[in-house]
Protein backbone atom coordinates (compact mmCIF):
# COMPACT_ATOMS: atom_id res chain seq x y z
CA UNK A 1 0.00 0.00 0.00
CA UNK A 2 1.37 3.71 -0.62
CA UNK A 3 1.28 5.95 2.27
CA UNK A 4 -1.11 9.23 1.18
CA UNK A 5 -2.22 7.48 -2.02
CA UNK A 6 -6.21 6.48 -2.76
CA UNK A 7 -6.71 3.11 -3.90
CA UNK A 8 -9.20 2.72 -6.52
CA UNK A 9 -10.67 -0.67 -7.10
CA UNK A 10 -10.60 -1.62 -10.66
CA UNK A 11 -12.05 -5.14 -10.62
CA UNK A 12 -11.35 -8.22 -7.75
CA UNK A 13 -7.62 -8.21 -9.14
CA UNK A 14 -6.37 -4.85 -10.33
CA UNK A 15 -6.07 -0.63 -8.79
CA UNK A 16 -5.05 1.92 -9.46
CA UNK A 17 -3.09 4.61 -7.11
CA UNK A 18 -3.46 8.30 -6.76
CA UNK A 19 -2.37 11.28 -5.14
CA UNK A 20 -1.69 15.12 -5.31
CA UNK A 21 1.79 16.36 -6.10
CA UNK A 22 3.19 18.15 -3.37
CA UNK A 23 2.89 21.90 -3.71
CA UNK A 24 6.56 22.53 -3.68
CA UNK A 25 7.02 19.88 -6.50
CA UNK A 26 4.36 21.79 -8.58
CA UNK A 27 5.14 23.93 -11.25
CA UNK A 28 4.58 27.44 -11.60
CA UNK A 29 3.34 29.10 -14.79
CA UNK A 30 7.08 30.01 -16.19
CA UNK A 31 8.11 26.63 -15.36
CA UNK A 32 5.18 24.77 -16.83
CA UNK A 33 6.15 27.27 -20.26
CA UNK A 34 9.97 26.33 -19.35
CA UNK A 35 9.19 22.38 -19.61
CA UNK A 36 6.40 23.01 -22.17
CA UNK A 37 9.13 25.23 -24.80
CA UNK A 38 10.96 21.13 -24.61
CA UNK A 39 8.95 19.77 -26.86
CA UNK A 40 10.63 17.97 -29.76
CA UNK A 41 9.95 20.18 -33.28
CA UNK A 42 8.72 16.54 -34.73
CA UNK A 43 6.18 13.88 -33.71
CA UNK A 44 7.69 10.79 -32.44
CA UNK A 45 7.17 7.81 -35.31
CA UNK A 46 5.87 4.47 -34.23
CA UNK A 47 4.57 1.57 -35.81
CA UNK A 48 1.11 0.44 -35.90
CA UNK A 49 -0.96 -2.49 -37.69
CA UNK A 50 2.39 -2.88 -40.02
CA UNK A 51 2.63 0.79 -40.96
CA UNK A 52 4.89 3.83 -39.72
CA UNK A 53 2.97 6.49 -38.29
CA UNK A 54 3.19 10.06 -36.09
CA UNK A 55 2.25 9.92 -33.40
CA UNK A 56 -0.79 12.65 -32.17
CA UNK A 57 1.45 14.58 -29.87
CA UNK A 58 5.09 15.46 -28.99
CA UNK A 59 6.94 12.79 -27.00
CA UNK A 60 10.48 12.79 -25.86
CA UNK A 61 12.63 9.79 -23.15
CA UNK A 62 14.66 10.90 -20.48
CA UNK A 63 17.32 9.07 -18.72
CA UNK A 64 16.88 5.80 -20.47
CA UNK A 65 15.43 4.50 -23.81
CA UNK A 66 12.26 3.77 -24.37
CA UNK A 67 11.16 0.62 -26.65
CA UNK A 68 7.97 0.59 -27.42
CA UNK A 69 5.90 0.30 -30.78
CA UNK A 70 8.78 -1.58 -32.61
CA UNK A 71 10.76 1.52 -32.34
CA UNK A 72 13.12 3.08 -30.11
CA UNK A 73 12.90 6.91 -27.91
CA UNK A 74 16.34 8.19 -27.27
CA UNK A 75 16.93 9.20 -24.28
CA UNK A 76 18.12 12.80 -23.56
CA UNK A 77 19.67 14.04 -19.84
CA UNK A 78 17.34 14.25 -17.23
CA UNK A 79 16.52 18.22 -17.00
CA UNK A 80 17.12 19.77 -14.07
CA UNK A 81 13.43 20.82 -14.09
CA UNK A 82 12.73 17.07 -13.74
CA UNK A 83 15.11 15.81 -11.62
CA UNK A 84 13.00 16.35 -8.41
CA UNK A 85 9.61 15.00 -9.67
CA UNK A 86 12.08 11.53 -10.21
CA UNK A 87 13.69 12.03 -6.88
CA UNK A 88 10.29 12.36 -5.41
CA UNK A 89 9.00 9.21 -6.91
CA UNK A 90 11.85 7.40 -6.18
CA UNK A 91 11.34 8.24 -2.25
CA UNK A 92 7.56 7.92 -2.39
CA UNK A 93 6.70 4.93 -4.97
CA UNK A 94 9.60 2.55 -6.09
CA UNK A 95 13.28 3.44 -5.73
CA UNK A 96 14.18 1.70 -8.79
CA UNK A 97 12.76 4.01 -10.85
CA UNK A 98 15.03 5.43 -13.21
CA UNK A 99 13.60 6.39 -16.69
CA UNK A 100 11.36 9.66 -18.08
CA UNK A 101 9.00 9.81 -20.96
CA UNK A 102 7.33 13.06 -21.46
CA UNK A 103 3.99 13.41 -23.34
CA UNK A 104 2.83 16.95 -24.73
CA UNK A 105 -0.69 17.25 -26.07
CA UNK A 106 -1.53 20.85 -27.27
CA UNK A 107 -5.71 20.63 -27.61
CA UNK A 108 -6.20 23.09 -30.10
CA UNK A 109 -4.28 20.65 -32.12
CA UNK A 110 -6.34 17.67 -31.02
CA UNK A 111 -3.69 15.96 -28.98
CA UNK A 112 -4.67 12.67 -27.29
CA UNK A 113 -3.18 9.07 -26.90
CA UNK A 114 -5.57 5.67 -27.82
CA UNK A 115 -6.07 3.00 -25.86
CA UNK A 116 -2.76 0.87 -24.94
CA UNK A 117 -0.64 -1.07 -22.37
CA UNK A 118 2.58 0.27 -21.68
CA UNK A 119 5.52 -1.46 -23.29
CA UNK A 120 7.19 -4.11 -20.49
CA UNK A 121 10.77 -4.00 -23.12
CA UNK A 122 13.52 -3.98 -20.59
CA UNK A 123 10.95 -3.02 -17.36
CA UNK A 124 12.11 -4.07 -14.19
CA UNK A 125 9.27 -6.71 -13.45
CA UNK A 126 6.67 -5.91 -11.15
CA UNK A 127 7.71 -2.56 -11.12
CA UNK A 128 4.97 0.21 -11.46
CA UNK A 129 4.46 2.97 -13.47
CA UNK A 130 4.03 6.68 -12.27
CA UNK A 131 2.38 9.31 -14.26
CA UNK A 132 2.02 12.90 -13.50
CA UNK A 133 0.17 15.32 -14.84
CA UNK A 134 0.35 19.01 -15.66
CA UNK A 135 -1.68 21.58 -17.01
CA UNK A 136 -5.16 21.39 -18.24
CA UNK A 137 -7.44 18.92 -17.00
CA UNK A 138 -7.56 15.94 -19.20
CA UNK A 139 -9.49 12.64 -18.32
CA UNK A 140 -7.24 9.42 -17.81
CA UNK A 141 -9.64 6.22 -18.66
CA UNK A 142 -8.68 2.86 -17.85
CA UNK A 143 -10.34 -0.54 -19.92
CA UNK A 144 -10.20 -4.25 -19.17
CA UNK A 145 -8.01 -5.81 -21.90
CA UNK A 146 -10.80 -6.24 -24.61
CA UNK A 147 -13.90 -5.71 -22.56
CA UNK A 148 -15.63 -2.89 -23.71
CA UNK A 149 -16.67 -0.69 -20.21
CA UNK A 150 -14.26 1.61 -18.69
CA UNK A 151 -13.65 3.81 -15.67
CA UNK A 152 -12.78 7.95 -15.64
CA UNK A 153 -10.45 9.36 -13.43
CA UNK A 154 -9.75 12.64 -13.71
CA UNK A 155 -6.38 14.37 -14.70
CA UNK A 156 -5.84 17.55 -12.70
CA UNK A 157 -2.94 19.83 -12.61
CA UNK A 158 -0.15 18.20 -10.17
CA UNK A 159 -2.28 14.55 -10.20
CA UNK A 160 -0.39 11.88 -9.64
CA UNK A 161 -1.25 8.05 -10.81
CA UNK A 162 0.47 4.99 -9.72
CA UNK A 163 -0.36 1.85 -11.85
CA UNK A 164 0.64 -1.22 -10.51
CA UNK A 165 2.63 -3.59 -13.34
CA UNK A 166 0.29 -6.00 -13.42
CA UNK A 167 -3.07 -3.39 -14.11
CA UNK A 168 -0.76 -2.21 -16.76
CA UNK A 169 -0.64 -5.94 -17.96
CA UNK A 170 -4.86 -6.47 -17.75
CA UNK A 171 -5.90 -2.97 -18.29
CA UNK A 172 -5.87 -0.35 -21.13
CA UNK A 173 -4.67 3.34 -20.66
CA UNK A 174 -6.07 6.87 -22.76
CA UNK A 175 -6.16 10.21 -22.84
CA UNK A 176 -8.48 10.96 -25.09
CA UNK A 177 -9.06 14.35 -26.86
CA UNK A 178 -12.46 16.43 -26.32
CA UNK A 179 -13.36 19.56 -28.49
CA UNK A 180 -13.50 21.68 -25.14
CA UNK A 181 -9.78 20.80 -24.34
CA UNK A 182 -8.10 23.18 -25.83
CA UNK A 183 -5.08 23.86 -23.74
CA UNK A 184 -1.66 22.60 -23.12
CA UNK A 185 -1.13 19.65 -20.95
CA UNK A 186 2.27 17.72 -20.22
CA UNK A 187 2.66 13.93 -18.78
CA UNK A 188 5.69 12.96 -17.02
CA UNK A 189 5.66 9.34 -17.09
CA UNK A 190 8.21 7.30 -14.72
CA UNK A 191 8.89 4.10 -15.10
CA UNK A 192 11.99 1.67 -13.74
CA UNK A 193 14.35 0.26 -16.71
CA UNK A 194 16.67 -2.81 -16.79
CA UNK A 195 20.15 -0.80 -16.97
Amino acid sequence: MLSGFERHQLSDEHCLYSSLLPDELRFSEPAFEELWNLHPDEYHEIEMHGRVVKTPRWQQAYGVDYYYTGRVNKALPVPPLLQPLLDWSRKEVATELNGILLNWYDGSKGHYIGKHRDSIKNMIMGSPIVTISFGEERTFRLRPWRQPSFKDFPARDGTVFVMPYDTNLAWTHEVPTRANQQGSRISVTIRAFVS
